[in-house]
């Protein structure tokens, strides 16, 4: 299924959006030693934010992974961080995760909106199999090749990198199951990020929702054998109004009490 969309909130509707937001109290997360003595998740101040180089962070309370294309500019970098820990700590005042997923979803997308991001061109799609063996990583390739249009091999490209990385790195891996996956129900969020020629921030979104009958062989997202697995898929291509998102940006961090490194884990390629 496709659908569009092509308007970002005007500043009143952002403003009343952010003034009626009502946030529980967030807790500053607590640095993740045992992992940082991995060599590949770090703290905050080696998070991949201050240059335009290639880099990845992982949620460390979240299921969400967040990469950044080489040439995207530190200040897009942040702005992608912060909207990003801000819409999934709202998006969880309004609705479970793992319940209610549609509801989830569509209070995600709202906060992103008023935060500066313009979603386009949707695909939501299912995907069963059935006593096969899937690659997770593959299934993301598939949809976000769906909608990246003419970014396609760089986003590809960028993913693989990515991916390649998280693989041989168990710390990340085990933090990201744990956040990702409960009972039989799997979720994730992947957004990688990159600058257009012209000076844009432009990302795919893609959400995961898996149901599975059967799992063996640890992590679910990385290497497992399965039966009956039924997943749904979106994606959308967002593009980053920088302007709009600073003019918000005050409210935002004052939202988050602080900026987004404690919400993230570095991942080094």
């Amino acid at each position: 299924m496709l659908m569009t969309e092509h308007a970002l909130p005007t500043e009143r509707e952002s403003e009343q959006f952010f003034n009626r937001m009502k946030m529980p109290p967030q807790p500053r997360f607590a640095r993740m030693s045992a992992l940082s003595a991995s060599g590949k998740m770090q703290g905050a101040s080696d998070l991949p934010t201050g240059s335009d180089e290639a880099g990845a962070v992982v949620g460390r309370k979240a299921p969400i992974i967040i990469a950044f294309a080489d040439g995207l500019s530190p200040d897009k970098r942040h702005a992608a961080m912060n909207s990003t820990q801000l819409s999934e700590q709202y998006a969880d005042s309004r609705a479970d995760r793992k319940t209610q997923a549609l509801r989830w979803h569509e209070a995600y997308v709202e906060s992103m909106r008023h935060c500066g991001w313009l979603f386009t061109s949707y695909v939501f799609s299912d995907h069963d199999t059935s006593k096969a063996n899937v690659s997770m990583d593959s299934i993301v390739m598939d949809i976000v090749s769906m909608v990246a249009g003419a970014n396609t091999q760089a986003v590809l490209e960028l993913l693989g990198r990515v991916f390649d990385a998280i693989k041989q790195d168990a710390p990340t891996i085990n933090l990201f199951d744990k956040n990702s996956k409960k009972d039989s129900v799997g979720h994730c969020q992947i957004m990688p990020c990159m600058e257009s020629p012209g000076g844009i921030g432009v990302s795919v979104f893609t959400g995961l929702e898996c149901h599975f009958s059967s799992l063996e062989g640890g992590a679910w997202f990385w290497k497992w054998k399965t039966s009956n697995l039924k997943i749904k898929k979106a994606a959308t291509m967002v593009n980053l109004n920088f302007a709009h998102y600073q003019r918000h940006e005050r409210t935002i961090l004052s939202k988050l009490d602080g900026a987004a490194d404690d919400f993230f884990a570095n991942v080094r390629f």
